[in-house]
């Protein structure tokens, strides 16, 4: 017999609580283009080419085998990227 899916317990909705204070806010595309863009400018992460055409994010982070770690920009990234190429990306 299936179980019933009912509400969370209270230490069940704590728990979750605790977890994404721990993880922090969920970015968007777009916060993760700005951030990118702003890392690249200052010369912290570069971007690659890739064998399919495409390119990545270059990151200073090693995986724990050692390779480099690489961000590929989702098609959301890419029109943030291109709004900023194309309007230029105001002061804050």
């Amino acid at each position: 017999m299936a179980k019933k899916k009912g509400k969370k317990s209270a230490l069940a909705t704590a728990a979750s609580k605790k977890l994404a204070s721990i993880a922090g806010p969920k970015m968007t595309p777009e916060d993760v283009a700005h951030l990118m863009w702003h890392a690249e400018t200052r010369g912290e992460v570069e971007r690659v080419s890739l064998d399919d055409g495409s390119w990545a994010w270059l990151l200073p982070a090693q995986t724990t085998g050692g390779q480099p770690q690489m961000l590929k920009p989702t098609p959301a990234m890419l029109e943030v990227l291109e709004r900023f190429e194309r309007e230029g990306h105001g002061e804050h």
